[in-house]
């Protein structure tokens, strides 16, 4: 996930209402921003003049000029027309919110506010304005380059390469961005509406309710912060991976004390579904403590991520097979499943962050579980297969290679 910016990060509302202004004064400001506020659509540019933002946010409907009028000056003037403006509306009519995109704003948010859903937006901008920063001031040197003599050829080209790869990042970050926005927005949705929803119960009619009903509800809101806390931590890992912050930490491993504990507290955790686990050790394996170096978090991440892929996608009471074996140096792990498969049409995206089957219907994901499966993979230089028929089940292999440290 894109990190918060410090606090001399500044932006500027827009709003003649009291109560947003509060409302975004308070969430912007606990999220370590400073935060300046305006009324009047016809004072902007001078307190913008006066003190750059590094963001604004802009209510369309204000109390003397509009908020299109207000960005349409922003943009022609030269000193203000690259601050990100993010449009605040109440309106569902498609043709304004491409109007305000079309007059140069970044994005666009509805009223009321999703206070994860707002944050994730401002820090998206706020970081895309930064790469942009970075992305300008490296053009600005290869223009210097190449008005040197020819002896800097060779430094030009490597810096033309490093260029082509920023670039090439930025659209990636690009990509990643407008997927991570499109899923936060309806993955965060629904359970914050649960956790509103059970909190409300529990306020109101507390002194109604039995002591085992209270229990549930509390139940529920743990269960709905434990989902939306998970989706975070897959955001989190996505991210760590796409800007290369993961670095592999290998340590001795009990392969098969680790996998049988592992599947042991994966199964308890969805007990609920009905679903039985079988565990192919192969005789070697098990006559034999096979000690072997892995990274034992991304392993983790590795096996709880497919297994839970295959419990969310196949039906109550159908055997989830879970296999370890080994064969030259190599660690196999197999996952076999009978749910629902996947359909060829999304075969070729199965490892794209963000990206989920055309066929998971109402079943809640982030589509970042093989994404992580293989960044993870692949740290270890292993590989990954995926065997899958619609509507008659996957089944998963992984292989990665391993240096043996002693045998029993």
């Amino acid at each position: 996930m894109l990190k918060t910016l410090s606090n001399c990060t500044t932006i500027l509302i827009v709003d003649d209402n009291p109560i947003n202004l509060k409302l975004l004064d308070y969430i912007l400001r606990e999220a370590g921003y400073t935060v300046k506020m305006e009324i009047n659509g016809l004072n902007v540019r001078k307190q913008v003049h006066a003190s750059i933002p590094d963001l604004i946010m802009l209510d369309i409907i204000l109390p003397d000029i509009s908020g299109f009028e207000v960005c349409e000056q922003l943009q022609a003037d030269p000193l203000t027309q690259g601050i990100p403006i993010i449009f605040m509306t109440a309106l569902a009519d498609t043709v304004d919110k491409v109007k305000g995109l079309s007059l140069g704003a970044v994005d666009y948010i509805t009223k009321p506010f999703q206070k994860e859903e707002l944050l994730a937006r401002v820090r998206t901008h706020l970081h895309l304005k930064k790469l942009i920063r970075s992305l300008e001031t490296q053009n600005q040197e290869l223009r210097q380059l190449t008005q040197r003599n020819e002896d800097l050829e060779n430094r030009v080209a490597e810096r033309t390469a490093a260029l082509k790869q920023s670039l090439e990042k930025e659209k990636e970050l690009n990509q990643l961005k407008s997927r991570f926005i499109a899923m936060a927005s309806h993955e965060f949705r629904t359970p914050l509406a649960i956790i509103s929803s059970s909190s409300g119960i529990l306020q109101k009619f507390s002194h109604r309710l039995t002591e085992d009903r209270k229990q549930e509800h509390l139940k529920t809101i743990q269960n709905t912060i434990k989902h939306i806390t998970q989706i975070l931590d897959d955001v989190l890992m996505i991210n760590r991976v796409e800007v290369d912050k993961i670095e592999l930490h290998l340590e001795a491993l009990d392969i098969i004390d680790f996998c049988q504990h592992l599947t042991a507290e994966i199964e308890a955790s969805y007990n609920q579904h009905k679903i039985d686990f079988s565990v192919d050790l192969e005789a070697e394996i098990i006559s034999n403590s096979l000690i072997i170096q892995f990274d034992q978090k991304l392993l983790r991440q590795i096996i709880t991520n497919l297994l839970t892929n295959a419990i969310k996608y196949s039906p109550e009471h159908n055997l989830v097979k879970f296999s370890l074996n080994q064969e030259n140096n190599q660690v196999i792990f197999k996952v076999i499943d009978s749910g629902i498969g996947i359909p060829e049409v999304d075969k070729a995206n199965l490892f794209t962050s963000f990206h989920r089957a055309s066929n998971v219907g109402n079943i809640a994901g982030t589509g970042l579980g093989l994404s992580i499966v293989k960044k993870c993979v692949d740290l270890h230089k292993g590989e990954i297969r995926i065997d899958s028929q619609l509507g008659k089940g996957t089944t998963v292999t992984v292989t990665i290679p391993y240096r043996r440290l002693n045998q029993a």
